[in-house]
């Protein structure tokens, strides 16, 4: 459905990039609204379930300033989100030996637990809503998007 139809406008959108990119934003809320679905069954926000599964593939210690850049978050943000999911024994920070500052952030066995039940979930969605695309599209998908952000992050 185009977003005309979808957003019920008055008139059309007449800016063929305007267009465009409220056509990534809607989609990306679309997709963000059915991940908060999913992830809402399991007591977990969309924030929280991406610490999750960063933590299950990364493969070196991480702190907190780490989980920060590669999530893309301030500093307060990974603060509140790992407080949660610590309250919820799914997360556990450690001490750096000789540096008491900073903490690397591990996932608990009942973190693993709930990441290893809520990804299979979370994959087969992603793969029902891509199903119009073949891999090659996906591949071309994916670097037309790289290349708005690339375009986009020179603009500052």
């Amino acid at each position: 459905m185009s977003l005309n139809k979808e957003l019920d406008l008055d008139q059309p959108i007449e800016d063929v990039r305007h267009e465009a990119v409220l056509n990534i934003v809607r989609t990306a809320t679309v997709l963000s609204m059915k991940g908060v679905a999913l992830f809402r069954r399991f007591g977990l926000t969309e924030a929280q379930f991406n610490v999750l599964f960063a933590l299950k593939y990364k493969t070196r210690d991480w702190t907190q300033s780490d989980l920060g850049r590669r999530l893309v978050v301030t500093r307060a943000s990974v603060t509140s989100v790992l407080d949660k999911l610590e309250d919820k024994g799914l997360v556990k920070r450690v001490t750096v030996h000789g540096n008491r500052r900073i903490y690397h952030v591990i996932l608990t066995r009942k973190g693993l637990d709930l990441v290893n039940q809520v990804e299979p979930l979370y994959r087969e969605g992603i793969h029902r809503v891509l199903a119009c695309f073949d891999d090659a599209q996906c591949r071309r998908l994916i670097a037309q998007l790289e290349r708005i952000r690339e375009r986009t992050s020179r603009e500052d």
